[in-house]
């Protein structure tokens, strides 16, 4: 069993690994894991330097449709050089890749066996799009108060060109994300600066919602997040952005992390087993 990992924003393989070292030891022997890095450096929060050794990476920056598309080839590309792969385990922005990844390949190739048999999603997000064509434009939402949010009516918000404020509302959602990845407002910033040229509106970025897209991920999916997790509500929707009847989930104590307890780690390895299973079983 060779599983494809893909790692959040600004840690990296070695500190993926270490974090699912608990999950893992629950699983059988004959599993193996691929840790596929992102090939971009960002500043990461105070904490996680005092604990981790850098490199410090992530694999999309600046959160356009061609970045997306950028990091969405690199993944295919080690596919088709390291593959074949049973499934795929991504945190947070390596969730997202996942997401779009599976997403990308069912819509362009509705035919073709899908890249993975299964997917693990830990402290998932709602997936970027690679194309204008597909999604929902999110430009208005990414630059506003509140980019966490999961309301379709928000989704739907049309912003066509803009300049947030240099900081954001206290206690808004911008300024959490503003503490909790340091080069947050300088991203968004100059994503403002790019789409307000017509040159670029095909960079806009653009996402998935459940309640504004018919695609459904449609094999095997096993997601955990976090119940105090920042990103809560974007894990809740990305199970619903996957075929319910094959989608299974668990909500941990902590918050936008892989579990901590023995406990906890050994009932999500549970969850991936059943998946893992039905994949192969269509059970």
């Amino acid at each position: 069993m060779r599983i494809l990992c893909l790692h959040g924003t600004a840690i990296n393989a070695q500190v993926f690994q270490s974090k699912t070292e608990k999950i893992r030891s629950h699983l059988p022997d004959d599993y193996s894991y691929e840790w596929f890095e992102g090939d971009l450096t960002v500043i990461p929060q105070k904490f996680l330097s005092d604990v981790y050794p850098g490199p410090y990476l992530t694999y999309v920056d600046i959160l356009t449709t061609d970045n997306v598309a950028r990091a969405l080839q690199r993944i295919e590309e080690f596919i088709e050089s390291d593959g074949p792969f049973d499934g795929v385990m991504g945190v947070s922005e390596g969730s997202m890749l996942s997401a779009a990844l599976l997403l990308k390949h069912q819509i362009e190739n509705p035919f073709a066996a899908p890249p993975f048999r299964f997917a693990i999603f830990i402290s998932g997000t709602l997936p970027f799009s690679w194309s204008c064509e597909v999604g929902q434009d999110v430009f208005g939402l990414i630059t506003g108060d509140n980019p966490l949010s999961t309301k379709s009516s928000v989704w739907q918000r049309k912003v066509e060109s803009g300049t947030a404020p240099s900081e954001p509302m206290p206690n808004s959602e911008a300024a959490m994300l503003a503490d909790m990845f340091p080069t947050w407002r300088s991203r968004v910033q100059y994503l403002e600066k790019i789409i307000g040229t017509a040159e670029n509106a095909h960079r806009r970025p653009y996402a998935f919602h459940p309640d504004l897209i018919e695609e459904r991920i449609n094999i095997p999916t096993a997601h955990v997040w976090g119940m105090h997790d920042l990103f809560k509500s974007h894990a809740e929707h990305l199970v619903r952005l996957c075929d319910s009847s094959q989608a299974a989930w668990f909500e941990h104590s902590g918050d936008h992390d892989v579990p901590h307890t023995l406990d906890e780690n050994k009932r999500f390895s549970d969850v991936i087993q059943k998946t893992i299973l039905r994949s192969e079983f269509a059970i």
